[in-house]
């Protein structure tokens, strides 16, 4: 597995949240003013986001690798650098798109009113919950990370995609946390254009692997059809 991939879409991601998720992580409740303390805490939260990201890989995996034994492996290596493309024009708004699907904007509630909940408390099992019900709301650059880890076409490589994916977006989050303030919004419209670059490199990645695939091995594993001689 490629770490680099999975790396920059979630430093793209980390950029995309800094701009969108801000306001949610300075309003977590934090019982201590350390700055250790704050990190620890902050940690728990990401560590349950995290899990929830590696549960889809693991899914997207499963999934992907259906559609290659199936015989679309190289259509699904392209198709996902594809729609990694797409976002770069468009992940900032892709969640409204996302949310007007049927019954995707009442599940999105759902767990709004969850994490909102969960806001009023400030034990450290609830800052985990929030974290596993933060990795459910609608977000561009989870769809985009989960388009590379169907394209692994491997339960645990999906799985492990999603996980490398998570880590990638700690750094600036946490940051963000320790600063206790996000960016101004100079710097966020600096982010704005990094993110699709990030992007637009990960498509490339994955269209130039699509392009140069083996499947030397999926076709030996399976058997042709033909005439049997008796």
């Amino acid at each position: 597995m490629n770490l680099i991939t999975p790396l920059l879409v979630g430093l793209a991601g980390s950029l995309h949240c800094v701009g969108m998720c801000g306001p949610l992580l300075l309003a977590l409740p934090l019982d201590a003013a350390g700055k250790r303390q704050v990190v620890g805490q902050m940690l728990v939260y990401h560590t349950g986001r995290i899990l929830t990201y590696a549960a889809l890989g693991l899914l997207f995996g499963l999934l992907g690798k259906g559609l290659a034994v199936a015989g679309f492996q190289k259509v699904l290596s392209i198709g996902a650098s594809i729609f990694m493309l797409v976002m770069a024009l468009m992940a900032w708004r892709f969640e409204r798109l996302v949310t007007a699907l049927p019954g995707f904007g009442s599940f999105t509630q759902w767990v709004k009113s969850g994490i909102g909940n969960l806001l009023r408390r400030n034990a450290l099992g609830s800052k985990f919950t929030m974290g596993l019900l933060n990795g459910l709301l609608p977000c561009g650059m989870v769809y985009a990370a989960l388009a590379g880890a169907i394209a692994t076409t491997s339960i645990l490589e999906g799985g492990f995609f999603m996980t490398v994916f998570g880590l990638g977006t700690l750094p600036l989050l946490l940051l963000v946390s320790i600063a206790g303030q996000t960016f101004n919004p100079g710097f966020r419209r600096k982010i704005r254009f990094a993110q699709p670059i990030l992007l637009g490199i990960v498509g490339i990645i994955l269209l130039q692997r699509g392009r140069h695939l083996d499947l030397s091995l999926f076709d030996s594993a399976v058997p042709k059809a033909g005439a049997d001689c008796h």
